[in-house]
């Protein structure tokens, strides 16, 4: 799929927020390569913003756990879906949504997402183990749900502080 049909960002990128505080809307196939795309366009948009690079690493270091979830848990290959990725700005941080139709979480919910170290040998990490560790470390606020037949995933990232100081 050529780079331009596998991604559609409503609107260009914007020098402030639109309405809403929403950056971008983004919609692509459930694929790796579509994801390390929409990670790129992610923070192109976010440009503007101009993001300390500890900023930029967290956002990129949570879509990619989020999304690459999306791809190898909620869809399978052969049949591999949509994903919507949202991103709202607003002066509590980032409002990252991601919406998909494929499986559901295991029991309706994420992952606990404990520390690896604490539940894998050293030749093996648990499902739902570092990624989610990941998510749950850096964001902020999370909400997961799935309703009429659509996951969806909502969660704020603080920009300009340090996640562990209660933000």
């Amino acid at each position: 799929m050529p780079h331009d049909a596998a991604m559609n960002q409503v609107g260009g990128v914007p020098p402030a927020t639109a309405a809403g505080g929403v950056l971008s809307r983004t919609a692509f196939r459930a694929t790796f390569d579509n994801v390390r795309l929409a990670i790129e366009k992610a923070m192109l948009t976010l440009g503007p913003l101009d993001l300390s690079d500890e900023d930029a690493s967290t956002i990129q270091i949570v879509l990619a756990e989020a999304l690459n979830n999306v791809v190898e848990h909620a869809y399978s290959p052969e049949d591999p879906g949509d994903v919507k990725l949202v991103l709202r700005h607003g002066r509590a941080g980032l409002l990252i949504e991601i919406r998909d139709r494929g499986k559901p979480m295991p029991n309706g919910r994420t992952p606990d997402g404990e520390h690896p170290a604490d539940t894998a040998s050293e030749f093996s990490t648990p499902e739902g183990g570092c990624g989610w560790f990941l998510i749950k470390q850096l964001a902020r606020d999370m909400v997961y749900d799935r309703e009429n037949g659509e996951n969806f995933l909502i969660f704020r990232l603080p920009l300009g502080r340090s996640p562990g100081m209660g933000n």
